[in-house]
């Protein structure tokens, strides 16, 4: 793929220089576009002839990565746009074409999944993940069927004359009868990899949650109870010190690190608890204390550690915004004005020549560069019911809409 055109990127320089004050600026505007355009030309040029991506079977969930990807930049494509329109129609319509529909039905807490009056179930197999999976593609349909979701999303394949509205319902429907319940003791309120199993992990709710995000911005019902039932979840894994276990008992229990303290915020944000929230102000200060920690160990750490890294970036631009610089204080580099561009400084200054990131343990080559590319640029989750981010970074928009988090190649601990 050809690079921005050299005008393009000066335009966009300007563009970027009046969405941030100029005391926020760590990184310059030049760089962190430059650093844009080549991750994208990168992710561009490892697409398949079938429109997917591939990643050791884990094809479904590196394209979900993809489209998202590209469509959180959208922006910035420039001189690029049709080639990458191009790029992220194939994309979305491999994923269309891989769906599972399926029927829900009532789970054995007498909770009804229905949604708006629909049964329909849909997700993405993932090599027996679905939900890393299903959560890295709902949030690329999030993206990309922003303002069409009344629209038909496709005439052929599993997905046939549904509307991404329906769509979004249907993958709601599948996580709302997916969660743990009550008979599974601790494991309650959270998900696993596969819906349904009756077990959880904080990693992979993380997912779960995500879909659901993206899928009331398309018009999707999330039941009232799997918020209630999430906030038992939620409970159970945060330690005394405010992180988060990987699970709340078991052999699992030990793993108690940023990634996992990421989602819970996540979490945390989705059922409405209030940043003052002890609960809340406790996990921040765990990662504020945890933010110099490198990339270790396959799971632990923050920088150089795509999956925590995009995980802790989530959430804070949804507990923070992308402006805040009284909580994260404990900076890997002390010049920067604030976490984000303390991030940003670091990923522009650890790219590859050929615009990739090398990554760490299980989240290595394109699925890197995927999850990095949220990062630097900005991207805002539509928390709210009508997709609208905070005021203080609307204008950031201009450099991306979502990011996701998350495939391990076998996904997690």
């Amino acid at each position: 793929m050809k690079k921005i055109v050299t005008l393009y990127i000066t335009v966009m320089m300007c563009i970027f220089c009046l969405s941030l004050p100029v005391s926020v600026i760590a990184a310059t505007n030049a760089q962190i576009v430059n650093a844009i355009d080549l991750g994208m030309s990168n992710l561009a040029s490892q697409q398949t002839g079938g429109g997917s991506w591939s990643y050791g079977g884990y094809d479904q969930a590196a394209t979900g990565a993809a489209v998202g990807a590209f469509m959180t930049q959208k922006s910035l494509w420039g001189s690029n746009a049709a080639a990458y329109q191009g790029v992220v129609d194939a994309g979305m319509n491999y994923l269309l074409n891989s769906a599972t529909v399926n029927t829900v039905g009532v789970r054995n807490d007498s909770y009804n999944p229905c949604g708006s009056g629909t049964c329909t179930g849909v997700y993405w197999d993932g090599n027996g993940e679905a939900t890393y999976t299903t959560g890295l593609v709902a949030s690329a349909i999030g993206q990309y069927a922003a303002g069409h979701a009344g629209d038909v999303a496709t005439t052929s394949g599993p997905l046939a004359n549904m509307t991404w509205t329906q769509i979004a319902q249907g993958i709601t429907n599948e996580f709302a009868a997916g969660q743990s319940t009550a008979s599974s003791g601790d494991r309650r309120g959270g998900w696993r990899y596969f819906p349904g199993t009756q077990d959880s992990d904080s990693s992979t709710t993380q997912w779960a949650v995500l879909s659901m995000i993206y899928d009331q911005s398309l018009g999707a019902t999330t039941p009232a109870f799997v918020k209630s039932e999430l906030k038992y979840w939620l409970a159970a894994v945060q330690d005394p010190n405010g992180g988060a276990h990987y699970q709340p008992s078991g052999g699992n229990y030990f793993i108690l690190d940023n990634s996992d303290t990421g989602s819970l915020l996540v979490g945390l944000k989705f059922v409405g608890t209030a940043k003052t929230d002890p609960a809340v102000q406790a996990a921040l200060a765990f990662l504020n204390t945890h933010w110099k920690d490198l990339a270790n160990n396959d799971w632990f750490g923050d920088f150089g550690q795509p999956y925590a890294m995009l995980a802790d970036f989530k959430a804070l631009e949804l507990t923070l915004g992308l402006s805040d610089n009284t909580t994260i204080t404990n900076l890997l580099d002390t010049s920067q004005a604030n976490w984000w561009q303390d991030y940003n400084e670091w990923l522009v200054n650890n790219q590859n020549g050929n615009g990739s990131w090398s990554g760490y343990g299980n989240w290595t080559g394109m699925l890197a560069t995927a999850f990095d590319l949220n990062i630097v640029g900005g991207t805002v989750i539509p928390i709210t019911p009508t997709g609208t981010p905070e005021p203080a970074t609307m204008l950031l928009l201009g450099l991306g809409l979502m990011g996701l988090a998350g495939v391990r190649r076998k996904f997690k601990k």
